[in-house]
């Protein structure tokens, strides 16, 4: 746990995806050193590990199924690390990729989080845990409305639903008074574990100390930050969606920046010169255009193209798979 706060604040965010056959490999005490070489096959294995120990050991089982995990294809987990001022806002867990492909908001089995930098909040008592003292400090509470999705279908993402957008700040002091709201102060070593269909929030981190104690001496020159381990569920329907580009990992950040300005280019690309529309005179006029209806061809027949291998493997091991069992 000390070894994920320690990469969090070098790497402030970062997202991999642990699918349920990763899982089953032997929860070992220590990560193996081939592992450990490679800093993206290391963060793999520090979720693997984590994973296996928060949320399924003995303790789990009573709020995590077995039938719950053979629902289950992957867990996501992400690691963000949190200055004075940030905050997560009002939102609601769900398949961010499926979302972007299919615009259907398709929420986790469960969602979970785990608080890993020694830190307790000023609402909780410093503890010795591990062999670390706590340090406190203001904000930075995990908020969540038990309504679930009714909520949210009030509120909408980060409250833009309502007639005037509510700030992190407004919506915590609102939860005090509004019904269905639980507010779970930051401490160190708590793991927090709720349905995937309620919406939460992360509260302010207000301020933090100069220093915290560190396992090491060379991890005291470390900033101090409030780190957050997130972990989603996701069932077998959209799973493998998931695994490809899992929220906050290098490759989902690179597919929302070029959604995104496939999207802005053909904003500007329909523009009144050419009346909103696509023409072959204005195509040959304008170089960018051509340049850019030519990338998306290429990547639309690549993407057959990988489709069509894909359906000939599945029906070329269908085959031997019938030949082999008759």
């Amino acid at each position: 746990m000390d070894v994920l706060e320690k990469f969090a604040v070098k790497a402030t965010v970062w997202g991999v995806y642990v699918s349920m056959s990763d899982l089953q490999v032997e929860n070992v005490l220590e990560i193996p050193e081939s592992e450990q070489n490679d800093p993206d096959t290391y963060r793999q294995a520090l979720a693997r590990r984590t994973v296996q120990e928060f949320l399924m050991g003995p303790e789990s089982a009573q709020w995590i199924t077995k039938t719950d995990w053979e629902r289950t294809h992957g867990v996501a987990v992400w690691v963000i690390a949190s200055d004075c001022n940030d905050e997560t806002e009002y939102h609601l867990d769900y398949a961010e990729q499926v979302r972007y492909e299919t615009n259907v908001v398709f929420p986790p089995i469960y969602g979970a989080t785990l608080h890993v930098s020694p830190l307790h909040s000023n609402d909780e008592t410093g503890t010795l845990n591990q062999g670390r003292e706590t340090s406190s400090f203001d904000g930075g509470g995990f908020h969540v409305n038990l309504t679930g999705l009714s909520h949210y279908d009030k509120y909408g993402y980060k409250t833009r639903k309502q007639t005037q957008k509510l700030t992190t700040d407004e919506l915590e002091e609102l939860s005090n008074s509004e019904q269905g709201w639980k507010c779970v102060p930051y401490k160190y070593r708590r793991g927090i574990l709720c349905d995937g269909e309620f919406p939460h929030f992360s509260g302010r981190v207000r301020t933090l100390p100069a220093a915290v104690s560190s396992p090491t001496i060379g991890d005291s020159e470390l900033p101090v930050k409030r780190v957050v381990v997130g972990f989603n569920l996701f069932p077998s329907e959209i799973g493998a969606c998931v695994a490809k580009f899992p929220e906050h990992s290098g490759a989902f950040n690179r597919y929302v920046k070029l959604s995104q300005a496939a999207v802005k280019q053909t904003k500007l690309l329909s523009t009144s010169s050419n009346k909103g529309g696509w023409t072959l005179a204005s195509v040959r006029a304008n170089p960018k255009q051509a340049a850019f209806l030519k990338l998306l061809a290429r990547k639309v027949r690549e993407n057959q193209q990988q489709k069509g291998a894909s359906q000939a493997s599945e029906v070329e091991a269908a085959s031997s798979s019938k030949v082999s069992v008759e």
